[in-house]
């Protein structure tokens, strides 16, 4: 929990993770949050991997519930090899050079360049951005603001 206390303060984070929790049950998600937080970058690399094998979805949904439900470690090869290998793709050789670093280096400072700093990000009409998880009254002010719903 001290990661999340430094990112988002203990008050909101002691709302925010009986929030998530209370959301997932109802999508039959099972939220935990006492994993490794670690790097990333080669479970992007393994996102961009299988979307070129059509198996990006399968991919991300495998990682997801490592990470969120199974307290799994993203960002450890092995981890991220068995993940590949669930959704039917042999990503160790690949895992094991650095093939798709640029890339993902370039995907990261574009969002930067958008504005966008945290998960998940929404990017509505290609102009405006909203990034994190947002209470449902946020999406009601911006969606007003936008002059998409009446205020």
């Amino acid at each position: 929990m001290q990661y999340y206390h430094q990112k988002f303060g203990k008050e909101r984070t002691e709302r925010m993770i009986p929030f998530l929790k209370e959301q997932g049950a109802k999508c039959g998600i099972k939220f935990s949050y006492g994993g490794k937080i670690g790097n990333t970058m080669n479970s992007h690399r393994l996102i961009n991997f299988a979307k070129q094998h059509g198996k990006q979805d399968e991919v991300m949904e495998i990682l997801m519930s490592y990470y969120f439900e199974q307290e799994r470690d993203i960002s450890d090869n092995k981890v991220l090899a068995e993940a590949a290998s669930k959704a039917g793709l042999d990503a160790k050789v690949f895992l094991e050079s650095n093939d798709g670093t640029d890339k993902v280096k370039e995907e990261v400072e574009d969002a930067y360049r958008k504005g966008i700093s945290g998960v998940p990000a929404f990017i509505i009409n290609k102009k405006h951005s909203l990034s994190g998880a947002q209470e449902s009254e946020t999406w009601e002010d911006v969606f007003k603001q936008l002059g998409y719903i009446n205020k």
